[in-house]
């Protein structure tokens, strides 16, 4: 896993420089047709970017991490109390998705979407274990690693669907509960010994 060091210094978020004690990790998409993380960084790297800031995206493109706040800051992502608890992190959708009203879209290739939300997902899992050793994080744990869409069933976050809706949308057989096995699975395989 490859971390990119793109911290949005001219962000309003940033600058009010709130720290958090890390008590979960929230998965996101971002909602539109864009792999490229870099688009977001640009985007979100202007004093005037005040709705929303995250701490990492993950490139569809590359499955790069781009880091876009310290992990302890405290981000706009999850419109709720989970601000105050939870990692954001984003993932990129691909560019052949067309949002058609709300969390429905229509796909024309699913192969190559799936190309992208296969290398999204695989990079999350990697950086969910990194974060899960990084603050002591149990991956199985009640309410420790949530989708948006989670966040809101729990009433932490505003009303979103993602990436849920990506992933069933897709007919990728991608799930939350999967997605936090293959986090403890990759945990698990980072604590085996290497071999002599």
């Amino acid at each position: 896993m490859e971390i990119v060091e793109s911290i949005l210094k001219e962000n309003p978020c940033y600058k009010k420089g709130r720290k958090i004690a890390v008590k979960g990790l929230m998965l996101h998409s971002v909602g539109c047709a864009q792999p490229s993380a870099e688009v977001f960084v640009d985007k979100w790297n202007r004093p005037e970017a005040s709705r929303a800031c995250v701490h990492a995206f993950i490139d569809g493109n590359t499955g790069k991490v781009y880091q876009t706040l310290p992990w302890n800051h405290r981000a706009w992502h999850g419109g709720g109390s989970s601000n105050d608890t939870h990692i954001g992190v984003e993932m990129c959708e691909p560019a052949c998705i067309k949002y058609t009203g709300g969390a429905s879209f229509t796909c024309p290739d699913r192969e190559r979407a799936m190309a992208v939300v296969k290398r999204t997902y695989e990079t999350a899992v990697e950086l969910f274990a990194f974060l899960c050793r990084e603050f002591a994080l149990d991956p199985l744990a009640d309410g420790v690693i949530v989708s948006h869409k989670e966040g809101h069933a729990r009433g932490i976050a505003s009303g979103h669907g993602d990436p849920d809706h990506l992933w069933k949308g897709l007919q990728s057989g991608y799930t939350m509960d999967g997605f936090r096995r293959d986090v403890r699975a990759a945990i698990n395989a980072s604590l085996q010994p290497e071999p002599v």
